[in-house]
């Protein structure tokens, strides 16, 4: 029988704590996209947006462990379900007591916010159940699922105070979101193809192949750095600019590196290697707009 902290310490690992962290900083930008228009905000416009966010997304990555646990007992034995220090039962428990302590509170604000949230959620389970067979229809739920954390921190407040017109500030970041979240699900199918044929996902590339799926991943890439200048000629200052530019360096470099994997023999470590990099280019566009509302913020504190 495993001790209290073993236990723990395989709950943690199924919550993936660090992309956590990051849906709570994209949240915090919505909200934030609010807050420089509207003086005063109630605490719970943040607090409630941030416990959804963080919670069913913590379910989202358990359900998905839960449905996985095949594909991982070949690929990902050490995983805490197929290595047998978290039984299927209690992964399922876990993600119903995230789920409804996640949703209830949204429940509170109005029908717009508890809609999407329940909307949200349904997806997430759908997503880990069935949707991510479907290949790119899965990445593309994915990435709005990332997109709609910036919509969720900006739609509670805005319900709260009584005007949902305030939501359209949330739109350029999670634009950029989205394209990026996509480019990089694109990129991770090309790592993760001998994996998904053990579950018969149609991604991109066991469909359409390794070469026309890095043409889309690198067209999104070179549309991210082409679209970088919008927020600033938006109202967004010269902090973000500077933050952006270093994601644009990071995503030339990647999409640069995209296009060989057309014409390499082991795409799937390039892949790999790739998908680090977006992932600090994300975190880097994540935090140009984040670091350049909370400047603003502060000039008009």
């Amino acid at each position: 029988m495993m001790n209290f902290k073993d236990k723990l310490k395989a709950y943690l690992e199924l919550l993936r704590i660090h992309n956590v962290v990051t849906a709570l900083l994209t949240t915090l930008i919505g909200w934030l996209t609010v807050r420089v228009e509207v003086s005063t905000l109630p605490s719970t416009s943040l607090i409630i947006p941030l416990l959804a966010v963080g919670l069913v997304s913590s379910a989202g990555y358990v359900i998905n462990d839960y449905f996985d646990v095949e594909v991982d007992k070949v690929n990902k034995p050490y995983r805490p379900i197929p290595s047998g220090r978290v039984s299927p039962r209690e992964a399922l428990y876990l993600t119903l007591a995230l789920i409804v302590v996640g949703v209830a509170p949204s429940i509170t604000v109005g029908i717009f916010t508890a809609a999407f949230v329940i909307v949200n959620t349904l997806l997430v389970i759908l997503y880990s159940y069935r949707i991510k067979e479907l290949g790119f229809v899965g990445n593309v739920v994915v990435s709005l699922e990332g997109a709609f954390t910036i919509v969720l921190g900006a739609l509670t407040p805005s319900e709260l105070v009584k005007d949902l017109s305030y939501v359209r500030f949330s739109a350029i970041p999670a634009v950029y979101a989205f394209t990026l979240l996509l480019a990089r699900e694109i990129i991770k199918t090309v790592e993760d193809m001998r994996a998904d044929e053990v579950r018969n996902v149609r991604s991109l590339p066991r469909v359409i192949g390794v070469s026309k799926s890095s043409i889309i991943a690198f067209s999104l890439q070179l549309f991210i750095v082409c679209i970088s200048l919008v927020p600033f000629l938006a109202g967004y200052g010269y902090l973000y600019l500077a933050l952006a530019l270093i994601t644009d360096a990071l995503l030339i470099y990647s999409a640069i590196n995209t296009l060989k994997l057309r014409r390499i023999n082991n795409p799937e470590l390039m892949a790999s290697r790739l998908r680090s990099v977006l992932k600090l280019a994300i975190f880097t566009g994540t935090t140009a707009f984040a670091a350049d509302l909370l400047y603003r913020l502060a000039l008009t504190s």
